[in-house]
């Protein structure tokens, strides 16, 4: 007998499940954001780990194993330092309780919550909540939209580099932080704006619906990209690496794009500029 018949997922059923658990993960987001009353402790280098991270963790933990106790988990705060391995797993849920943290301990509510279900790589299921904003996201592999609040989205109809607003960010890596400098020394005198907005789940969301038109990172991680890369396939958006090679959750580098300027984009950083330090 083919076991995978019995791991299968009813993806739909998970859907309505996780679209509830996320909210109740939200309120406890929530709470600690509104009384600002909350420990932190360093995670070395520059990161830091707070309460309101560890509890949603835990929390989401606990109910999604529950629910799904045939299947294997990397979260953010849980992961062990071997976590490439798992790029074969199969009924991978990945999951990250609270991205941007830096954000959420300044009082800045551009932060969100991420569930994804991933086999060998491969999003099958996103979940995204960003609870101060208001905004929830979901997409599967077996629908041909990503919705936000329950409307079907889309990625920007921008074609035109010169209204091109991108979005990069910094990975906790500081040598990475190098790679972007490098990569906007290209870039930069050919669009209109670029922000650096501190959560790489929340800008992923806001390219898929169409908010921004371009994502660049050197360091992320499976929980960033899990659950929000989905939503802009879905929402008729590109995913390569920033040298135009082929993407899945494990891989560090990314270029996002509305799919429009993906080309023109992956040449200017294709191009040599001098002194780029």
């Amino acid at each position: 007998m083919n076991s995978s018949i019995d791991l299968a997922i009813d993806l739909d059923e998970a859907r309505e499940y996780l679209l509830k658990l996320i909210l109740k993960a939200g309120d406890i987001l929530k709470k600690y954001f509104i009384s600002g009353k909350f420990t932190s402790i360093s995670k070395g280098g520059v990161d830091i780990l707070t309460q309101a991270d560890k509890e949603v963790d835990t929390f989401l933990l606990k109910n999604i194993k529950s629910k799904f106790p045939q299947c294997s988990f990397l979260t953010e705060e849980t992961a062990p330092g071997n976590y490439p391995s798992f790029k074969e797993k199969d009924n991978l849920w990945i999951i990250d309780p609270l991205d941007g943290t830096i954000n959420f301990s300044r009082h800045n509510p551009h932060f969100a919550i991420s569930i994804g279900l991933v086999n060998k790589g491969i999003p099958q299921l996103s979940v995204v909540y960003l609870p101060i904003e208001d905004k929830l996201y979901w997409a599967q592999i077996d629908q041909n939209e990503a919705f936000l609040n329950g409307k079907a989205i889309k990625v920007s109809a921008t074609n035109d580099l010169k209204e091109v607003v991108l979005c990069c960010d910094w990975g906790w890596n500081l040598e990475t932080r190098l790679t972007v400098v490098r990569w906007l020394k290209k870039i930069n005198a050919s669009i209109r704006q670029i922000k650096c907005m501190g959560s790489a789940v929340a800008d992923l969301a806001s390219l898929a619906d169409g908010s921004i038109d371009i994502y660049l990172h050197s360091n992320l991680k499976p929980w960033d990209t899990a659950a929000s890369s989905l939503l802009i396939e879905k929402a008729g958006g590109k995913i390569t690496t920033p040298k135009g090679g082929k993407w899945n959750v494990f891989n560090q580098e990314m270029l996002a794009s509305n799919k429009i300027l993906h080309t023109t984009i992956l040449d200017l950083l294709s191009k040599n500029v001098e002194n780029q330090g």
